[in-house]
């Protein structure tokens, strides 16, 4: 029995996060103005949210913690030092 309520309640939490999962890409991807940003970013966040160890509490204002973290992680992105292949020229080259 108590396995079935933990499916019940797993199920519930999924259909929870899944009917944000639109909005909170299309957030993504005015910050991001890139749709493949835009989709890694909607995944990162949604797998936070999946992991959140206290669903009882994430359940309160999941909207609002889903969009907060959108923001924050999209931060985070920027204030990580990116690879970049592209070789960019010194002052002295461009002259």
């Amino acid at each position: 029995m108590d396995t079935l309520k933990q499916n019940k309640q797993t199920e519930a939490f999924e259909a929870l996060l899944l009917s944000h999962v639109e909005t909170c890409y299309a957030v993504a991807l005015a910050l991001t103005h890139n749709l493949n940003d835009a989709h890694d970013l909607t995944r990162e966040v949604f797998e936070w949210a999946w992991n959140f160890t206290d669903r009882a509490e994430a359940e309160k204002n999941i909207k609002t913690k889903l969009f907060i973290m959108t923001r924050r992680k999209f931060i985070e992105g920027y204030r990580r030092p990116r690879k970049s292949n592209v070789k960019h020229a010194t002052m002295a080259e461009r002259i």
